[in-house]
């Protein structure tokens, strides 16, 4: 069996002895840890003199009398970087078996997903793309934390402010205008526009957090310093239509999700600075294109394509 080793302070360390430390870590305990990976406890005791001796330092001290696992400032320090090299040998093992068969892990919000994607789905199909994706639905937050962790490889994502991370490649390729949206037998109905600070007392129909919506919505109440009266939330743009066409209440949607079938009236917030819904492709900048996904980008982002 080859033996994988990980470099760190000019030597050579097994991954397996990272693999030991970062589970005593986690359950303090030596007879545990030898139990999880079914080798014995002097197994992992060696392991951990072998770290030790290699960093020329003490990283665990065993309290014998309690049964507890301490752990040094430098334990401390180094279990901070095992977590990082464990975490990254993850991703690159999952990208390599998704480079094999040519599979990309994509993230779909539920508005892009309903309201752009099938823009392009007919160019994915006719370029052969559509095959590869193993599509992930979930809210833009949600999908981001996935991206970063590398449960996924790339996604189309909405957001309020620029995505900025060292780790992440960003693609913006669109941006949309929030806007209020309330039935023809509201009093606003009439209206061209809206001031938010209008709203202040009218019942509200949103989306769940973890989505772009409630992050701008909060903004905007902040700023005109108020809390709202939400009454209902979900995660379907199209419940929140049916419920706002039934003057249950008024819904805050971005245009995106918006169209003339829907037999809602739409107002624009006469506000100068508001915020808007950007739309951006993302994928980590670790990720390696092939051919494939390199197209598939293009794709993504131009539906002329």
């Amino acid at each position: 069996m080859t033996i994988k080793k990980a470099y760190f302070k000019g030597i050579i360390m097994n991954i397996r002895d990272l693999e030991y430390y970062q589970q005593i870590i986690n359950l303090r305990n030596f007879s545990k840890v030898a139990n999880y990976f079914s080798v014995s406890q002097p197994t992992i005791t060696t392991s951990m003199k072998r770290l030790e001796a290699e960093l020329e330092t003490t990283l665990i001290i065993r309290d014998q009398s309690h049964r507890q696992v301490l752990f040094t400032p430098s334990g401390e320090q180094f279990a901070e970087h095992v977590n990082i090299i464990l975490g990254e040998l993850k991703i690159a093992n999952q990208e390599i078996e998704q480079l094999k068969n040519e599979r990309v892990r994509f993230g779909l919000p539920p508005i892009i997903g309903t309201y752009y994607f099938p823009q392009i789905v007919g160019n994915l199909f006719k370029s052969g793309l559509m095959d590869h994706l193993d599509t992930v639905e979930n809210g833009s937050q949600v999908l981001l934390h996935q991206l970063i962790n590398g449960s996924l490889d790339m996604a189309l994502l909405g957001s309020v402010e620029p995505i900025e991370d060292d780790h992440l490649i960003v693609r913006h390729f669109a941006s949309k205008n929030f806007k209020i949206i309330v039935s023809k037998q509201h009093p606003l109905a009439s209206r061209e526009s809206v001031k938010f600070a209008e709203l202040r007392n009218e019942k509200f129909i949103m989306q769940n957090e973890g989505f772009v919506h409630p992050i701008a919505f909060k903004k905007l109440t902040t700023k005109n310093h108020f809390k709202p009266k939400i009454i209902y939330t979900t995660s379907d743009s199209q419940i929140i239509k049916k419920m706002v066409a039934e003057n249950i209440g008024v819904g805050f949607l971005t245009e995106l999700a918006l169209d003339p079938s829907d037999n809602l009236v739409a107002l624009p917030l006469s506000e100068q600075d508001q915020p808007k819904f950007l739309m951006s492709l993302v994928y980590r900048t670790s990720h390696i294109l092939t051919p494939t996904q390199a197209k598939l980008i293009d794709v993504l982002i131009d539906p002329s394509i």
